[in-house]
């Protein structure tokens, strides 16, 4: 079994859900300014869900294991809590589907060319 110096474990996954917390709030920026399609923010919901749950899995295997193996009691328990607002804020996105606003769903403009004989 590896040896836990520093408490590196933690700090790291702390850190992974800090940076998962990032492509979520840029997807929906940048959908809510129309600067990019609403499947874009399916596409990173989908992968922000999955990655926390690995986290999540990450973090309960953390616990037991820091009890089992190292002696240790590691304070994980609000990092683990920040990890699963993303999965509720996404899941909520996702099923509820928010509305288009209405200049992403115009057509781009077309021209007509008249001629007048």
């Amino acid at each position: 079994m590896f040896k836990d110096k520093f408490c590196k474990w933690p700090k790291l996954m702390r850190a992974l859900v800090i940076i998962s917390l990032f492509p979520p709030a840029a997807a929906l920026f940048m959908v809510t300014r129309q600067l990019a399609p609403i499947d874009a923010l399916d596409d990173t919901l989908s992968l922000t869900i999955g990655f926390n749950i690995i986290l999540l899995l990450w973090g309960i295997l953390l616990k037991i294991r820091s009890r089992k193996y190292w002696y240790r009691n590691y304070h994980i328990g609000k990092t683990m809590a920040l990890a699963v607002m993303p999965l509720i804020a996404s899941g909520y996105i996702l099923l509820q589907q928010p509305e288009v606003p209405s200049m992403a769903k115009q057509q781009k403009s077309q021209t007509v060319y008249i001629s007048l004989n």
